[in-house]
Formats: structure tokens, sequence, C-alpha cells
């Protein structure tokens, strides 16, 4: 309970900068042009936590009981085959299209702005470690936590999990152990063993 409220009080990021974010516990999106320069609504200060909620952070951290990775990775597994994930209706799970890591292969399909398209099904294996990156048809730069939720929602018919969670953490843990030995590369486009042609 302690570390689920700490991490929702470390302040969200938005997913993709839609409007999702309320319903992930994020906040709103600070660029808008291309992320390099900050909205010119917000105080140089605002995207910080206040004082009051650092103090209890800080009180918190002090109290929490040791988590190891191993324990992290074996929660996320359970996440991963979940076919109940994010509420979802399609009676899949993450590991449905991506067994063990890898790849079923071929192409699923995704709605953008009234029009059908066909995303190639990648592996997992070394995907984490090339993100950041940009994503999607809008090319919206995001974490691995985010490319998480965007396959919850656009492939699992789910909502996205808040980022502020051990759920969120513990799913991210998992898919990285599937880059475990593999080079930083941020950035990296996506591995596709078998495209699809036609397929983003």
């Amino acid at each position: 309970m302690k570390k689920t409220l700490l991490f929702m009080m470390l302040g969200g990021v938005s997913l993709l900068g839609i409007s999702a974010c309320s319903s992930m516990g994020g906040q709103p999106a600070m660029a808008e042009s291309g992320g390099s320069e900050m909205s010119m609504d917000m105080g140089a200060d605002s995207y910080l936590m206040p004082p009051a909620k650092v103090k209890m952070m800080m009180k918190m951290m002090m109290s929490m009981k040791p988590d190891t990775l191993s324990a992290g990775i074996k929660r996320g597994e359970k996440l991963f085959y979940n076919e109940k994930l994010g509420g979802n209706t399609s009676r899949k799970s993450c590991g449905t299209c991506h067994e063990g890591g890898g790849t079923v292969g071929g192409a699923a399909q995704m709605k953008w702005k009234g029009m059908t398209m066909k995303v190639n099904i990648p592996t997992l294996k070394g995907a984490a470690a090339h993100f950041p990156k940009p994503m999607g048809p809008m090319k919206a730069l995001v974490d691995l936590e985010s490319m998480n939720n965007m396959c919850i929602m656009t492939f699992l018919k789910g909502r996205p999990i808040n980022k502020n969670t051990q759920q969120s953490i513990d799913l991210a843990a998992y898919v990285t152990s599937f880059s475990k030995g593999k080079r930083l590369e941020p950035g990296k486009e996506k591995t596709v063993p078998r495209p699809v042609p036609g397929a983003m």
C-alpha cells in the first residue's frame, strides 16, 4: 500500500499527450511542438512536486520494505499473461501476440482517424533497449510504460495502467527482462522477423 501511494505521489507523465491522461493519473504534456519547449502557460517549476508532498514521500520511503527485481519480474509476468489486464474486452493478453517475449508474426489492426491500419507484430526480445522513441502514426516520443499502455488500449481494447503504480513498473520489468544483455539503443526501429507487406 505504501509503495502504491508513493508512486501515485511522484506525478504522472501523460500518455502520448492525449486526453486519456486523466484516466492514468498523469499530468498534461509539458511540450507541444516536438517536445522541445515547455508550454508558455506553465510556470517554470509547475512540473515539480509541492514541498509538502516531497516531505511526505521522504517519510514513506524510509519505512518501505525492500523489494527485488526478480519479484517484480514475476509479478509482471502474471500481468503479461492476464487476459483481464486493463479490464480489456478482447479476451487476449500481451502473451497472445508475444509468447515468451517473441512474436506470433503477422499484423494486428488498429483504428486511426477513421481508418483501419495494419501494424506488424514485433518481437519483444531487445525491444525495451530501444526506448524512449517515437511511436504510432503520430510519432509521439514515448517510454516503455507508455508503449505498454498503447498496446493495452489499441489491441487489447482495455484501459491504460496508471504509470504511477507498482503494476506499471512490474509489467515494464517483465518486458525489460527480454532485453537482458542487449545494447541500449534508444530510438531504434522495432524488430519484425516476418513483416507483412503494407503494414507499419
